[in-house]
């Protein structure tokens, strides 16, 4: 059997190039948009268990050591065990977070803070109107007390 070069029945190399470039920036897009969701997802969980940890901490305490530093310190802690890359804002002085994180502590012992959690992506860290999107800073609030 003779392959001429008018056969219609041929491979067009250069579609199938085409075709896989295609599908690979498809998927290299996929991969980061599930990514920066998943970051958004699990810092809101590890905001709430970070709360969690603050409120446990502000209860356990005697009632004339409980201090707001004391709650954040527990909260750093857990992150700092369970999530490295997280970082707990502090407040308005804290250069990571700006203005848009505040950690408080209200009389019943609730805790409120926010956390930091950066999106790790291959192309989407690239495109400079994207980097909002990719860092995510999550609420948690959390009551251990009665």
């Amino acid at each position: 059997m003779r392959i001429r070069g008018d056969d219609r029945g041929a491979f067009k190399v250069h579609w199938l190039v085409k075709a896989g470039l295609a599908l690979a920036v498809l998927g290299l897009l996929g991969y980061d948009g599930v990514t920066t969701v998943a970051t958004h997802l699990k810092a809101e969980n590890d905001a709430q268990n970070a709360a969690y940890a603050a409120s446990q901490a502000w209860s356990d305490a005697e009632t004339g050591n409980r201090t707001a530093m004391n709650a954040y310190t527990a909260a750093v802690q857990y992150e700092a065990e369970n999530n490295p890359s997280d970082h707990v804002c502090e407040g308005s002085t804290d250069p990571l977070c700006g203005t848009k994180g505040n950690f408080s502590v209200d009389p019943d012992g609730t805790v409120h803070l926010v956390v930091r959690r950066e999106a790790k992506t291959l192309i989407f860290k690239h495109i400079g109107f994207m980097h909002d999107l990719l860092v995510a800073y999550e609420s948690g609030d959390a009551s251990t007390s009665d």
